[in-house]
């Protein structure tokens, strides 16, 4: 049984966590509405007058999430002149100094970009509409408060911390739970891109030219402990192809990214990577294929199937991992 104390604490952390998982919920409710109403706004020209990077002059390891990418645009809404910089509903996070420079590179100074206004207010005003950057993590967090809510309301309501029939506590069920879930979105992605990857072999092709390729390399470090205890970093290398490709729909300036629909490369070696960007050079002409709706959403190879088994690999890897433990812990403890 618990003590009074330790009851108090625990129906305060069950309010606690219950709390954020509603507040998630409700963020992730208003954030789709958002989304969908934003998709019939109003799509007036825009030019874009800054596109930057944001980031700290310290710097260690470009994993971390130390930068920021800052693009503004003008527009004309409402009978004047407007500028704004908001790109996706719910804004832009902040994120590793790669993926910071790939989404300002899609935004070059002086391009000639759609912008969807809210008629309701000019001042509101997007980018990508259909695009919502922090979704995915909402989702992973909201389910991992609400597991943790629903473990500790059960404790908090029974007076003590529950049990298996042999001992073991059901809150540790919880994480291969989590882990199998985690493989159900991993199976949801891959049949995603592979939907994705079918319609785009029918979308409508323009004309592209390669701007930009090169090799980027990151430095990450990994920190661990040496025999004597004390602190260490040791440093990984690791290399991707930066590609950009300038293209035109109707009189919109539009810039790609997107090789396929598997995800960027990223090799441990150099050489994976020179031999992947070897593929294109700047000022090559392309074939871009691009998403009638969404015409800033393209692809140069949409059969290809590079990278698509990622997903599965990891439902896989949470399916055998998950199973297992929950295995485990069922003739642990109810056998």
């Amino acid at each position: 049984m618990l003590d009074a104390q330790g009851l108090m604490w625990t129906q305060i952390a069950a309010g606690i966590s219950t709390l954020l998982f509603g507040l998630m919920s409700f963020n992730l409710v208003r954030m789709r509405g958002r989304m969908q109403a934003a998709r019939s706004w109003d799509k007036v020209e825009g030019i874009i007058t800054v596109s930057r990077v944001d980031q700290p002059a310290a710097h260690v390891s470009d994993d971390q999430n130390d930068a920021k990418p800052v693009v503004r645009y003008r527009y004309h809404a409402g009978g004047e002149e407007l500028e704004s910089d908001k790109v996706f509903v719910g804004g832009i996070a902040m994120m590793t100094r790669v993926l910071a420079a790939k989404l300002a590179g899609r935004y070059p100074v002086g391009a000639h970009v759609d912008v969807y206004v809210d008629p309701a207010c000019p001042a509101e005003a997007l980018l990508e509409p259909a695009a919502a950057q922090n979704v995915a993590a909402l989702v992973a967090f909201a389910i991992v408060f609400g597991f943790i809510a629903t473990i500790l309301t059960a404790h908090s309501l029974a007076g003590h911390v529950l049990y298996a029939d042999k001992g073991v506590p059901l809150f540790v069920f919880a994480l291969p739970i989590i882990v199998l879930v985690g493989g159900v979105f991993c199976v949801a992605e891959y049949v995603s891109t592979r939907r994705l990857a079918s319609a785009s072999l029918r979308w409508p092709t323009a004309a592209g030219r390669v701007t930009h390729c090169a090799v980027i390399e990151e430095i990450i470090e990994d920190k661990g402990n040496d025999d004597d205890k004390s602190r260490t970093s040791k440093f990984q290398h690791r290399y991707q192809v930066d590609l950009r490709y300038a293209y035109k729909v109707g009189k919109r300036d539009f810039t790609g990214t997107e090789v396929n629909w598997g995800g960027t490369m990223i090799s441990g070696l150099r050489e994976v990577a020179e031999e992947a960007a070897a593929k294109y050079h700047p000022g090559q002409n392309v074939k871009v294929y691009y998403d009638p709706e969404r015409p800033g959403h393209a692809v140069l190879e949409p059969a290809s199937r590079e990278g698509a088994l990622g997903p599965l690999i990891g439902a896989a890897v949470c399916a055998i991992v998950g199973g297992l433990f929950l295995t485990f812990l069922i003739k642990v403890g109810f056998a």
